[in-house]
């Protein structure tokens, strides 16, 4: 497996940015943009469907709406490639860099408190790099590739 390739995917703290719903290019950007597409002007018959239907669900179309949009609308180009558009304060960037380390498992100090993370950000991410550490980068990567990244 080629490194260059795995850390286009996977940021420095292990978190795979490609799987993320900011991200230009991932899946989840691009299927929010083919919904819309095939929706189309769906907005204008969501209190139609309401009525006709007598089904209230289609009253919080506008609320998915807003949803969709806002998924379609990032355009986060990766952890490695810019500051974290939606997590500012995250310093694994920096410090990565600093290091010159590829992921934050190869630090010395990790794990540490240099991430900024919440409570349940800060355990996922020890344990994702205990996890690469213990099977490897390569059986991680590959082990995740299909998996969601929202579990």
């Amino acid at each position: 497996m080629n490194l260059e390739k795995i850390k286009a995917s996977l940021a420095p703290c292990g978190l795979s940015c490609e799987k993320c719903f900011a991200h230009v290019d991932g899946d989840i950007r691009r299927y929010s943009l083919k919904l819309k597409e095939k929706l189309g002007n769906f907005h204008n018959y969501a209190k139609r469907f309401e009525t006709m239907l007598g089904d209230p669900i289609f009253k919080k179309y506008s609320d998915f709406k807003d949803m969709l949009d806002y998924f379609a609308s990032k355009n986060c180009k990766g952890c490695r490639n810019e500051q974290c558009k939606l997590f500012k304060l995250c310093g694994v960037r920096e410090c990565h860099q600093e290091k010159q380390i590829d992921f934050c498992y190869q630090c010395d100090e990790f794990p540490c408190d240099k991430t900024n993370f919440d409570k349940g950000l800060y355990k996922g991410w020890v344990m994702i790099n205990k996890k690469i550490r213990e099977t490897g980068l390569e059986q991680f990567y590959e082990k995740t590739g299909t998996r969601p990244r929202y579990l």
